[in-house]
């Protein structure tokens, strides 16, 4: 996308010192991760009934598991937790019970649902904006987040149904144009100021890897080579800029990092493993030895 399009100049960006970390599908327990730890799991578990003081009970086995093994295999020191499924009643105390052996601090975000997207505000207003915008695109809702408001955007899957890996994509590319439109719309959303009040610079996290010319790889939005995701999602979205503004894109489990990197309680801890807890889980370490000042 072209600087003149709509003035906004869109680039891959990879935060210092983080590594994005393929974890969804880590063997654990005779399953993949994400299926014993994300949100379908926890659908099953509240149509069969279980009670809500529970659910997070049924998630402690196969993150201790995890935990256990990408801890050693990374070799870090701390491990930060963020996402939805860390907001679930008595996540804490459990977490706290099935981690006490590891052998490293684990620590839950402070405000678990959103800590990412606040960092991707953080983030902009360091490099100079004065009015940021930052979306936290998930695969079961979006958080968005400006100077002074902050909304969450639950997926509608009648309208965004899920396509798992292997299952086949609509031909007519009808579910990208319905991801495209779900995102735009939370872009704009409450966007009823003035020019003057317009954002200066965007942070967009999506729940996919990304490379450098901002092609996605694959998650339930099925919009994987879709080359111009970002450019049809700013297009649709019809923001206005005074001047090329800067949209910083990236993963959302990196954003998830950024956050961790602002976090007091992680500031003497070198390498720290990064996991966001939503439909599936995603993962990112951050080395503060490789970052740049």
């Amino acid at each position: 996308m072209s600087a003149g399009a709509l003035g906004w100049r869109p680039r891959r960006h990879r935060p210092s010192g983080v590594t994005p970390l393929e974890v969804w599908n880590l063997p654990v327990l005779g399953h993949e991760l994400w299926e014993l730890l994300g949100a379908p799991r926890l659908d099953v578990a509240r149509q069969e009934g279980l009670p809500e003081e529970h659910l997070a009970s049924i998630l402690m086995p196969p993150l201790a598991s995890a935990l256990e093994t990408l801890v050693h295999s990374h070799a870090v020191d701390a491990v930060w937790l963020s996402g939805g499924l860390a907001c679930l009643q008595d996540f804490a105390p459990r977490l706290a019970e099935a981690t006490s052996r590891l052998g490293v601090p684990v620590h839950v975000a402070q405000e678990p649902r959103l800590a990412p997207v606040l960092a991707g505000l953080r983030m902009l207003t360091r490099a100079g904006s004065t009015r940021p915008l930052a979306l936290d695109v998930g695969q079961t809702s979006i958080k968005r987040m400006s100077a002074t408001t902050s909304e969450v955007f639950e997926r509608d899957l009648s309208l965004l149904p899920r396509l798992f890996i292997g299952m086949p994509r609509p031909a007519d590319g009808r579910h990208i144009v319905a991801a495209v439109r779900f995102i735009a719309s939370a872009l704009r959303a409450t966007a009823k100021t003035g020019p003057d009040d317009a954002p200066d610079a965007l942070c967009l996290a999506l729940p996919s890897p990304l490379d450098d010319a901002l092609v996605p790889g694959g998650c339930t939005y099925g919009w994987e080579g879709h080359a111009s995701l970002v450019e049809d999602i700013l297009t649709e979205a019809r923001l206005a800029s005074s001047h090329d503004g800067e949209v910083l894109v990236l993963n959302d489990a990196e954003l998830a990092a950024e956050a961790a990197r602002g976090d007091s309680r992680l500031l003497s801890c070198r390498r720290i493993l990064c996991l966001t807890l939503g439909f599936g889980p995603g993962g990112a370490l951050l080395d503060r030895s490789r970052a740049t000042p």
